[in-house]
């Protein structure tokens, strides 16, 4: 049963009852009790219960404020939590759409990932660089013509192989070998004929063809005449290649020159490539060779570990004092019984009867130098040993595109008797002198002491491209002396008009001689002075021509004074 409440009906009806009781009491009695004192029990009464219901109704009210408030709180609460709640799921979507964008490029970035790798990964090679003119195979190789070059690839490629399995552990064994030899063929073929090693040129160029045929990645290169030739092209190749990723490792046969120390040495601080790069040696190695920190290799058997004699070369020096060599006579080499039956006596050479005896170093001059003393117009005894006693190879004319000597001919002067000798008069000794206005008999300096050429005609592109086609040979038509005679793959029997003579010269004056502005050669036919016109910007202490560093001509032959002096100034 639920207590009564202030305003509940059992209440109500006691409180009736009371007071039905209360007066009937009192009428019964016949008599009314004292009204002051029921009527102020009654007050009291009425009083103490108002109270107690307005104590309640506050106590109500401040229940509903206080439930009023919590639920504005709560629902404030919500409002905050509900604000929060979408900011969350809006976040929230646009994460997933970037996850999903992310998603998408990253499988693009790893399918091309693995596209990149797999091509990085493709065709890893070794690659071999070989400056052949120092690092000479060995003789039995040569010999065996392109039997030898066969065997020489085979025994390269196999010895590098067995080097990277041991030594190399980061070239993939399947590394393809690919092989760069480069060299003058006829420079490198002449010499080795002098030193009697191969009969004639074609067993060298037997033994380059067998190189390459050897194997398909093995090519040996003809760079032809020309000072740097070889060095040029191998480090430019060497740089080419050097960054390429698939270049895994580069062997670089250079151990003769240390000019190669200068491509290198940027490269000897990097450990990334102190692993990539080995040195070849063949000749000893050069002293600014063995201060880097590269590895070496040496292959026993496959190249030469002496230097090739060039005994031609040396079989030109004159018999008569050096005057720059403190008076001693220079060095003679005897080439009796050498290649092609050439003989040298005397310090003179005698060249064999039909044959052509090619020399490395260029075209010999049968004429004296200016400087020297000319030769003596007295008769010579058969006592002297000379076969061709006119035959002065003081002097050299280097060849852009021909490498030989001349057999000069001469008529040998009449033999003398004692009484002859005693009356013919003494004989003449001739003072050089420079004079410009007789070029074609003295050679015209400045007052450097540097060669000044003869001007040529202008230069006729057209004109020029239409000579050279006629293959002219420029030794012929303008020494008249070409050592190969009949076998001069060049023309002799053309006949040039003058202007054609003029242009030859052009040409030939635009290949610089290697003797530089200080040639003796009265009839050398090579540029002691670049040709080319000078650039509009040209920077002091490198090549000023319009060409600039790709310029054939070397830096002292640019900007030379061209004015001629009668006297030469020694400073």
């Amino acid at each position: 049963m639920s207590p009564a409440g202030p305003f509940s009906d059992s209440l109500y009806t006691s409180n009736k009852m009371n007071a039905n009781g209360a007066v009937g009491d009192h009428l019964a009695n016949g008599k009314l009790r004292n009204g002051n004192v029921a009527t102020i029990e009654m007050a009291n009464g009425n009083a103490n219960s108002f109270s107690n219901l307005r104590a309640r109704y506050d106590r109500m009210i401040d229940q509903e404020n206080e439930k009023t408030k919590f639920l504005t709180e709560l629902m404030s609460r919500f409002e905050t939590l509900n604000e929060q709640y979408r900011d969350e799921v809006q976040a929230t979507s646009r994460e997933r759409q970037l996850y999903a964008q992310f998603q998408k490029v990253r499988e693009t970035l790893e399918g091309q990932v693995a596209v990149l790798t797999s091509a990085l990964e493709r065709d890893p090679f070794v690659l071999i660089l070989i400056d052949a003119d120092g690092m000479v195979f060995q003789d039995e190789f040569i010999r065996a013509g392109e039997t030898g070059g066969r065997q020489a690839a085979a025994r390269l490629q196999s010895a590098i192989m067995d080097y990277i399995h041991k030594e190399a552990k980061n070239v993939p064994t399947s590394s393809k070998i690919v092989c760069r030899a480069y060299a003058n063929f006829r420079g490198l073929s002449n010499t080795l004929v002098s030193n009697t090693i191969i009969p004639d040129a074609n067993t060298f160029y037997d033994f380059t063809l067998g190189f390459t045929r050897g194997r398909t990645l093995f090519d040996f290169v003809d760079v032809g005449p020309g000072k740097d030739r070889a060095d040029d092209k191998l480090i430019e190749t060497f740089k080419l290649y050097i960054h390429d990723y698939h270049c895994r490792h580069v062997f670089f046969g250079c151990s003769h020159d240390n000019g190669y120390a200068r491509a290198l040495e940027d490269l000897a601080m990097d450990a990334t490539y102190l692993d990539k790069i080995t040195l070849m040696e063949g000749l000893p190695f050069g002293k600014e060779l063995l201060m880097l920190p590269f590895k070496t290799n040496k292959i026993d058997g496959l190249f030469r570990t002496s230097a090739l004699t060039n005994l031609l070369s040396t079989s030109y020096a004159p018999p008569t004092a050096d005057p720059g060599t403190n008076g001693t006579a220079a060095p003679t080499t005897n080439l009796a019984n050498g290649a092609n039956g050439a003989t040298v006596s005397n310090g003179y050479y005698t060249p064999p009867v039909g044959k052509v005896i090619p020399v490395y170093n260029g075209l010999p001059s049968r004429f004296p130098a200016p400087g020297a003393v000319r030769q003596s117009s007295a008769p010579q005894t058969p006592t002297m040993g000379r076969a061709s006693p006119d035959v002065r190879p003081d002097a050299r004319t280097p060849s852009g595109t021909v490498f030989g000597i001349s057999a000069v001919e001469s008529k040998a002067p009449p033999v003398m008797n004692w009484a002859a000798k005693a009356a013919a008069p003494p004989p003449i000794v001739e003072e050089p002198s420079y004079k410009p206005c007789a070029r074609d008999e003295v050679i015209a300096r400045n007052r450097a002491g540097q060669r000044v050429d003869p001007p040529c005609r202008d230069y006729d592109k057209a004109e020029v491209d239409r000579v050279k086609k006629i293959k002219l040979c420029n030794v012929h038509f303008l020494r008249r002396e070409c050592p190969y005679g009949t076998n001069c793959t060049h023309r002799h029997d053309y006949e040039p008009a003058n202007a054609e003579i003029q242009v030859l010269k052009l040409v030939a004056r635009m290949a610089p001689c290697i003797n530089g502005s200080h040639c003796q050669d009265i009839k050398c036919i090579y540029g002691h002075r670049c040709p080319a016109p000078e650039s509009r910007t040209p920077v002091k202490g490198s090549k000023t021509c319009i060409f600039g560093k790709d310029c054939k001509f070397p830096v002292e032959l640019h900007n030379l004074d061209a004015n001629v002096v009668k006297t030469l100034v020694i400073r």
